[in-house]
C-alpha cells in the first residue's frame, strides 16, 4: 500500500510541477502584462513559486515513502 501511495504522490508532484512551470511561464508572457496588468503577473508568479515549492516538498516526501520497507501488510 506504501508502495502504490508513494507512486500516486510523484504523479500528483510531477502534475502540479506541469502546472507551476505555465503560471511562472505566463507571468513573463507580454500579453499578460499588456491585458492584465501587473497584479496578475504577479498572482502568476507567487502561485507558480507557491505551487512549485509544494510539489518539490511532495515530491521529496513521496520518495521517502517509496523507499521504506513495505511490510506487506503482515500482523505480526
Amino acid at each position: 500500500m506504501k508502495r502504490v501511495s508513494g507512486v500516486l504522490a510523484v504523479v500528483w508532484a510531477v502534475a502540479n510541477l506541469v502546472l507551476a512551470y505555465f503560471f511562472v511561464t505566463g507571468a513573463f508572457v507580454a500579453k499578460t502584462a499588456a491585458k492584465e496588468g501587473l497584479a496578475a503577473q504577479a498572482a502568476l508568479l507567487l502561485g507558480g513559486l507557491l505551487i512549485g515549492a509544494f510539489a518539490i516538498m511532495l515530491g521529496r516526501q513521496a520518495l521517502v515513502l517509496l523507499r521504506s520497507v513495505d511490510d506487506g501488510g503482515a500482523l505480526a
